[in-house]
């Protein structure tokens, strides 16, 4: 009898055991799998049947069916029909400059890893998919601001939009529905969208330096381009500490944003270092003594004062040229 005993107490462990596994496995088995970022679409096509219809016209829709990690900004039906675009209108572009204009749009909308909205800086700058020029390895920059829900490049007045529902997961990213379709900006645009910047702004779009404004936002096509530029440009604590600019007369704050300005697209090859060499670089501002210098392995501009500039972030890549976020208003020679 004692052993018939043990033997039963053995079996109902080994059957206890058993059903905790069981149930173990049906719990496994319920796990929720996501479906893949054109499968939302398609799940949805009243609302993004346009944007489904342009992937498809660009050869881009198998990159966001199979397996990845990507970030879609997902502007909705009514977001195309403000721009313009429809499915008839994607049907019906058949020339090749239009179908890869169309292309950079929508790779503009991409970033290149799955993010939360979560992760998106509170106020700075993260790179999309959308290629600068010919480049294979430079893409232009895009702005996020965190201070009143999660706001893209300024907002839809300066070419951006407002994620209207974020953190759509997916089993290859994370889509995050927006209100307007992106236009790819020009460098002053990314100025424009980052609030510490205002007081740049506010000088640039001054009326007497209209010819400056001009400038920054010619058109131009990439780095080999005559018209790309490279902007310095200060934050508003560097303006608020730009003691010489009192009294300057509008000819002298002309000088001073020649000083900010160089032709041509010139990157830095990190956080650390603008170059491996030391750069003496010519602004605008022509004449003598009017470069700036950047030693070699740093990211330090002197100018004709003593106090060196620190390049805050690097590399705001827009379609026209390229920004760098400075500590210090550069002083050039009046």
């Amino acid at each position: 009898m004692k052993l018939i005993n043990k033997i039963s107490k053995v079996f109902a462990v080994v059957t206890v055991a058993l059903l905790s596994f069981s149930c173990e496995s049906d719990k496994e088995n319920l796990i929720e799998k996501y479906p893949t970022i054109v499968e939302i679409l398609d799940a949805d096509a009243g609302n993004f049947s346009i944007l489904k219809a342009a992937l498809v016209k660009t050869d881009l829709l198998n990159t966001f069916r199979n397996p990845g990690s990507y970030t879609v900004f997902a502007p909705k039906n009514s977001a195309f029909i403000a721009a313009g675009i429809t499915e008839g209108t994607i049907a019906a572009t058949t020339a090749a400059a239009d179908i890869a204009a169309l292309r950079r749009t929508l790779q503009y909308h991409v970033l290149s890893v799955g993010t939360l909205s979560t992760d998106f800086p509170s106020n700075g700058y993260i790179s999309s998919f959308s290629p600068y020029g010919t480049s294979t390895s430079v893409t232009i920059s895009l702005h996020t601001n965190k201070t009143n829900g999660v706001v893209l490049n300024g907002g839809n007045a300066n070419g951006g939009a407002t994620v209207l529902q974020a953190d759509i997961n997916a089993s290859n990213g994370v889509i995050h529905v927006i209100s307007h379709v992106l236009s790819i900006p020009k460098v002053h645009n990314l100025i424009i969208a980052n609030p510490d910047l205002s007081s740049l702004v506010g000088v640039l779009t001054s009326a007497p330096q209209a010819a400056i404004l001009t400038d920054v936002t010619t058109t131009a096509t990439g780095a080999t381009s005559a018209l790309s530029r490279t902007v310095f440009a200060p934050t508003n604590a560097a303006f608020t500490s730009a003691s010489f600019l009192t009294g300057q007369s509008d000819a002298n704050i002309t000088k001073v944003l020649r000083y900010h300005l160089v032709n041509n697209n010139l990157r830095a090859s990190s956080t650390t270092s603008f170059a491996s060499t030391a750069q003496i670089i010519n602004t605008q501002l022509t004449g003598p003594q009017q470069t700036i210098a950047i030693a070699a392995g740093t990211v330090k501009i002197a100018d004709i004062t003593t106090v060196n500039a620190t390049i805050k972030t690097i590399n705001i890549q827009g379609t026209n040229g390229v920004a760098h976020i400075i500590d210090k208003v550069l002083q050039p020679t009046l």
